[in-house]
């Protein structure tokens, strides 16, 4: 352990370490402490606690990390920064993997950063080692304190080099990929915690971490790209890292980009010379543009105000090189002109462009709905136009569907609303728009199609979202909406400030109705799913479904999965197991999924289920489990929930989200959280927002407590009353004469209306260009 001035960190650091029992002794190397750590060392030691201190002047952390090794007997050796922590097991974890593999030199596993002041965490980006030596060109993949090697390692790799004031763990990792990638292996647990702080080298040496990190690329890779330049230069520009007194931005890089010039090629540094505005040549010529560009104003138009909507990182305000947010925005509109329509008219002379025809005033159409969505897509945010197609059905109103493929890849699989399919490009002949998209997707469906299927049509927005901000690149997706729809209070929060008399919101939640739920519970369709899935016949079945592609840090499958092991110890195989339900990835590598599969295959009693089921093949294999257990971070909903709700399971979830207006009565057992700060690029656009961290200690008594309860009963033995109140919560019917009400309400005024529309057939709510 590597210790200078920690503070309050080396207390729960050591004593970290001194829960493992595999540690045969913890060499401290101090460099001089003033902080009061060698006295509390000294204490430790003179009470014979197995700790030895090395302690005197050192170069930094790498040296000291030298002196240790050079005294420490033990074969096996692991080193913990004095601000980070081991998790319980880590060390047992790793020397079993070493035993059972002897030709490894080297384990690590998964690492997680976190904050104890704020509470956030975030798993750190590991990858597994069958990514080789150029998985690193992107990262430093390895969480150092979850690695733990063979003394022989350090006799082939040699002592860590001093010369790396901030990287040398960085070093070590490459040096042993490229000397003997077959013999580093890895373990899919949680394996180390490093502390976020202000202190970290990290945070106070970002600059050197960026130089370091590009000169051992160049080493192994040869002189190649500047990523890692340019990560830094966007932390500054977002005050993640900070400028050294009396300097600016230029003259900083500038001085960045000269000592890392050796180790970049001559493409690199010329793009990062004229892009930041440092090549004399080149700079007066770039200025001009983008003052050019900014003259254009394409910036204020509804259709590039879509765009960023789209893809925030063309905001003028968004982190980047200081030649030209304006030029980047205008070259992003010259080439998706070829995708998007709506683009090419700025081109021409910026005008709006002309509609086919004559459009009829939304008085004179006919009552009904307009219901645009992802009608055939397999997932969370199809199953939404879905559901309020029934609704709309069951309370006999008028609609036709205006299909939008999601382009997420996910199966387009669900032929239920082909019939009521409407594919005029125009739009739909109905008075009411019903949008059942996110609202950057919607902004992507009209930049393709075009704004005419908003004129003389009162729009209502029923986007999902997960926060209770609302994203700043979304705002200009608000002048599409005449009326807004959020399914639960939770998400209603995130609109609440952009509601008024001009744009009312009304709580409108959504149905999720099961027809005949008792098909998928009864007796012999459990027995037959869980003979057809390989779940155990008698055991108490604790169920998560989710989509790994909505990001599995929300979602939070890990949590469950953590949960249910330390809820119950390998000898309850047979009476419990748990069993995880997720679509396949759809990026080709994904770390997230990577890992869950690993851990699953390490416990027979966990089932991970992999597919594009049909709605009925779901319901059957959440019918045959007893509970639902969803530990996500937030919900805008929560439709898996309220499915589990009306089977009759017991549904052990977070009580934060959308779920909270329906995770009531008997069957709802809600796990205290934790408000917490979302990570950076961790959820789109959400930086800063909060979410909830939920707390596993009382998560695991709920799963003990329901646990003992189901094996005590016939667990589908449910009153038949408690699965009707939660069905007829979600029912079409229900749903459907919530929406006809509001829009015979609005119908009944429909000259008013008519009148006051934002998109009127000659006007628009905000300038085209």
């Amino acid at each position: 352990m590597p210790c200078f001035n920690p503070g309050p960190f080396l207390q729960e650091a050591v004593a970290s370490v001194l829960a493992q029992p595999e540690c045969l002794e913890l060499l401290v190397a101090d460099g001089g402490s003033t902080d009061g750590s060698l006295e509390f060392l000294h204490e430790l030691v003179s009470i014979g606690v197995r700790i030895r201190v090395i302690h005197g002047p050192d170069q930094g952390p790498a040296d000291a990390l030298n002196k240790a090794l050079a005294q420490a007997t033990g074969t096996l050796i692991a080193w913990l920064n004095a601000d980070d922590l081991f998790p319980p097991g880590a060390l047992g974890r790793a020397a079993e993997a070493l035993l059972a593999n002897p030709n490894w030199l080297m384990v690590y596993g998964e690492g997680e950063e976190f904050n104890a002041s704020t509470g956030l965490r975030q798993r750190y980006p590991t990858l597994q080692p069958e990514v080789g030596l150029n998985g690193f060109r992107s990262h430093c993949f390895i969480c150092q304190p979850s690695v733990v090697f063979r003394r022989t390692m350090v006799k082939q790799l040699g002592r860590f080099d001093l010369q790396w004031r901030t990287a040398f763990d960085f070093d070590y990792w490459l040096r042993a990929f490229a000397a003997f990638p077959e013999r580093i292996g890895y373990i899919p647990y949680l394996q180390g915690l490093t502390r976020l702080h202000a202190n970290t080298i990290t945070s106070r040496q970002r600059f050197q971490v960026a130089l370091e990190a590009t000169a051992l690329l160049a080493r192994h890779f040869g002189p190649g790209s500047a990523m890692r330049l340019r990560y830094y230069a966007h932390e500054l520009q977002l005050g993640i890292a900070q400028l050294p007194a009396n300097s600016d931005l230029a003259i900083h890089l500038a001085d960045l980009f000269r000592q890392a010039s050796p180790y970049l090629n001559s493409e690199a540094r010329t793009q990062l010379c004229e892009e930041w505005l440092l090549d004399p040549a080149a700079s007066p010529a770039l200025v001009a543009a983008e003052q050019m560009a900014a003259q254009g104003n394409w910036h204020r138009s509804f259709p590039v105000l879509l765009l960023q909507a789209l893809n925030p990182q063309l905001q003028l305000q968004a982190p980047g090189p200081l030649a030209g947010p304006h030029l980047r925005l205008q070259k992003a509109v010259q080439q998706q002109a070829v995708i998007f329509p709506l683009l090419q008219s700025l081109e021409a002379d910026a005008q709006a462009p002309k509609t086919a025809g004559p459009i009829p005033p939304f008085a004179e159409r006919p009552f009904g709905v307009n219901l645009i969505g992802h009608a055939f897509d397999v997932f969370g945010i199809g199953e939404d136009v879905r559901m309020a197609a029934r609704a709309l059905e069951a309370a006999d109103v008028p609609f036709c569907v205006i299909d939008h493929p999601a382009a997420n890849g996910s199966a387009r699989s669900d032929p239920s609303l082909a019939a009521h399919l409407h594919s005029n490009p125009e739009g739909g002949p109905y008075a009411f728009n019903l949008v059942c998209m996110t609202a950057p997707v919607q902004a992507r469906w009209l930049l393709q199609v075009g704004l005419d299927g908003l004129r003389e049509r009162y729009t209502i927005a029923a986007w999902p979202w997960e926060t209770q901000q609302w994203p700043d690149p979304w705002r200009p997706v608000l002048h599409v909406a005449d009326e807004l729809w959020p399914s639960s209070r939770f998400s209603s929060k995130a609109l609440e400030s952009y509601a008024g008399p001009e744009r009312p919101l009304r709580l409108m939640p959504m149905a999720a109705e099961i027809s005949q739920p008792e098909r998928f519970t009864a007796a012999a369709m459990r027995a037959h799913r869980r003979e057809l899935h390989g779940l155990p016949i008698d055991a108490v079945i604790f169920g998560y479904g989710f989509d790994l592609n909505s990001t599995a840090a929300r979602k939070n499958p890990m949590g469950a999965l953590e949960a249910f092991q330390q809820a119950f110890p390998p000898s309850s195989a047979g009476s419990v197991a748990l069993m995880i339900k997720t679509f396949p990835p759809r990026k080709r590598t994904n770390a997230a999924f990577e890992w869950l599969r690993r851990r699953v295959a390490d416990d027979p009693r966990i089932s991970l289920i992999v597919g594009s089921l049909d709605r009925d093949e779901l319901l059957a294999l959440y019918g045959c489990c007893d509970v639902f257990l969803s530990l996500h971070r937030s919900e805008g909903f929560g439709r898996g929930i309220a499915e589990a709700l009306q089977l009759g399971l017991d549904v052990i979830a977070t009580d934060f989200g959308g779920n909270t207006d329906f995770c009531i009565g008997p069957l709802s057992h809600p796990v205290r959280y934790q408000p917490v700060p979302i990570p950076s690029n961790t959820y789109p656009c959400a930086d800063g927002h909060l979410w909830a961290e939920p707390d596993l200690a009382h998560a695991i008594c709920l799963m003990r407590q329901v646990a003992h309860e189901r094996q005590s009963t016939l667990a589908s033995l449910q009153p038949v009353s408690t699965r009707q109140a939660y069905h007829q919560m979600f029912s079409a019917a229900h749903a459907g004469f919530r929406y006809r009400t509001r829009l015979e309400e609005l119908w009944g005024r429909r000259d008013q209306i008519g009148s006051k529309l934002r998109w009127r057939a000659g006007s628009s709510p905000i300038p085209y260009a």
